[in-house]
């Protein structure tokens, strides 16, 4: 029994986090500069994170997505620091920019592993 302690508690332990959706590159891609407007890329994409209104009269819509995950087998005391692997994360940003008449511009982004 006490032989499946420690990876029975490895296994509860083991965290992973999320929040929003990676942004689905096939769909953005279906933006048209010009034509596409606000609603079709809500319509596309799903709500967005993020309404920025810029004194300019241009709309920038933002989805992002963060993902941390931790290795349960470094959360065991005092062992768990040389056999865990730590935590890792990713952040992922995708900005869209429309025009004063709400017709799409562009994408900006970022993405860190």
């Amino acid at each position: 029994m006490k032989r499946l302690l420690i990876p029975t508690l490895a296994l509860i332990l083991a965290g992973c986090a999320t929040s929003g959706e990676h942004m689905d590159q096939s769909r953005l891609a279906q933006l048209k500069p010009g034509v596409s407007t606000i609603t079709d890329a809500e319509s596309l994409l799903g709500k967005p994170q993020s309404v920025s209104r810029h004194a300019d009269g241009t709309t920038t819509l933002g989805y992002g997505f963060s993902s941390v995950q931790t290795d349960g087998k470094s959360m065991i005391p005092v062992v768990g620091y040389f056999i865990g692997k730590g935590t890792t994360s990713s952040v992922e940003y995708t900005g869209l920019n429309f025009d004063k008449n709400g017709h799409y511009l562009n994408s900006t982004g970022y993405q860190h592993n």
